[in-house]
């Protein structure tokens, strides 16, 4: 048995891209550190809302790899009732963990450090729709284009959609930190 096999060459590739990425979204984070700092709490935020990204991209591609795999989801077809599903449910689903997010964020400061910032609940939510405007489209993309390349998207897209939907909420998170 060859070690070296397609799965595991795709696998290395994204995990390369993977490790490649998050020193990208280090480097943003420590670059605006600073603007970060203006609103109260946003250290609170950072780690649910880039997790978040993750788990609820990871979870889409996997349900549209598995329905691709299955044939369920024709390849050919972007547009189609359970494509549409997903990506609503998954957009949904991130508008409610933000708000969840920012509110536990908004709430752990004014009671632990008694600082009254209802800006990181907004700065949440906008930065959740602004990640999910990218992310969503960028994850039924991805996973079709490697479909159709004849790779396992089950191999690459975890890894390279997480690292992605760090990248993407970091730089949303400050977007929004900068619009409000």
């Amino acid at each position: 048995m060859n070690i070296f096999d397609k799965g595991f060459k795709e696998i290395l590739a994204s995990e390369l891209a993977s490790m490649f990425g998050g020193l990208i979204g280090g480097i943003f984070l420590a670059v605006y550190v600073d603007k970060i700092f203006f609103i109260p709490g946003m250290f609170i935020l950072f780690p649910g809302f880039l997790d978040m990204r993750g788990n609820i991209s990871g979870a889409l591609a996997s349900r549209l790899s598995s329905g691709l795999f299955l044939g369920i989801i024709n390849p050919s077809k972007l547009n189609t009732k359970i494509i549409r599903g997903n990506l609503l449910a998954s957009f949904f689903l991130a508008m409610v963990v933000s708000l969840v997010l920012g509110t536990l964020a908004f709430l752990f400061s004014l009671i632990v450090f008694d600082i009254f910032v209802p800006k990181i609940i907004l700065a949440a939510l906008l930065a959740g729709i602004i990640a999910n405007a990218i992310e969503v489209p960028l994850t039924l993309l991805a996973t079709f284009y490697f479909f159709k390349k004849g790779h396992d998207p089950n191999n690459i897209i975890g890894p390279v959609i997480t690292t992605s939907g760090d990248v993407i909420s970091i730089l949303s998170l400050l977007v929004a930190v900068f619009i409000i």
